[in-house]
């Protein structure tokens, strides 16, 4: 699985991005986003009708996932995020911050 996340705003004006093959992360971490991403349940969510609104310290999110040939994206905000989806976007805006820092 392959997986693109990209995080952008927020009162620092982040810009985080990051590509990974899920089989390069470490077993624990592999297991974790695992974990997180069948309890962010993400077909009901990107089918749930989401407000479009953007605050001045929110992020928005895309969520690009690849399984062989099938490509899925997913775009959220802070503030249109559904619950089952915060921590699985919180783990990967962490990712992305130490993939960054070890840049």
């Amino acid at each position: 699985m392959h997986i693109k996340f990209s995080c952008i705003g927020g009162f620092a004006n982040l810009d985080l991005n990051f590509e990974i093959d899920m089989d390069e992360l470490p077993k624990e971490k592999y297991e974790e986003l695992q974990n997180l991403m069948k309890h962010a349940d993400l077909h009901n969510a990107a089918q749930s009708k989401m407000v479009k609104t953007q605050g001045f310290d929110s992020f928005s999110y895309q969520l690009d996932i690849a399984v062989e040939k099938k490509k899925q994206s997913f775009s959220f905000t802070d503030t249109t995020a559904p619950e089952e989806v915060r921590p699985l976007l919180d783990y990967l805006r962490n990712l992305a911050i130490e993939i960054k820092l070890a840049e």
